[in-house]
């Protein structure tokens, strides 16, 4: 009976001296899982912006486009809806050259949240003025199209894959 006891405390010392992990390895699993998942998650937001391309040239619904004056360029606006029923709409301009059809390129040089009121003006050939604003907020810019973007989100301005794309980018002071 001695012998018995002594076999029965051993046996339960050895369950108890295994790791925790060896004893719940579905609810390990499942811990190590939902962590990944999170770390996951968290870097991509958090990593977004730096790897943001600023190009998503003709997606979105096109609400006007304007010629410049020598007919050298078109302006576009277009209007990308984001985050369900409670989101919003971001407008997008495109610039694309019109004259030569084996060098149009489109390039997208102004991304902003929609405030109301919208429109595109050609101040020279190559200076174009993006009006975005309502009786709150303001984003209206002048920008040379060669030279210049403007990212109302300023994502453009940090993104690691858009360091060379431009010579100045522009951003709200948050």
């Amino acid at each position: 009976m001695d012998s018995n006891t002594q076999a029965n405390s051993s046996s339960s010392n050895t369950n108890s001296r295994k790791p925790w992990i060896r004893r719940h390895p579905i609810l390990t699993t499942l811990t190590l899982l939902i962590l990944v998942l999170f770390a996951a998650v968290f870097l991509y937001f958090w990593l977004r912006p730096y790897f943001s391309t600023f190009d998503r040239s003709e997606l979105g619904e096109l609400s006007y486009s304007m010629p410049s004056r020598n007919g050298e360029y078109t302006a576009e606006i277009y209007g990308v809806p984001y985050g369900g029923a409670a989101g919003g709409i971001t407008i997008w301009v495109d610039v694309k050259k019109t004259n030569a059809p084996e060098d149009a390129t489109v390039k997208t040089i102004y991304r902003g949240k929609h405030h109301g009121n919208n429109h595109l003006e050609w101040d020279s050939e190559n200076t174009l003025r993006i009006e975005n604003w309502n009786e709150y907020t303001d984003e209206t810019m002048t920008l040379n199209i060669d030279d210049e973007i403007y990212d109302g989100w300023g994502w453009a301005c940090k993104s690691l894959r858009m360091k060379d794309q431009s010579v100045r980018c522009l951003a709200p002071e948050k």
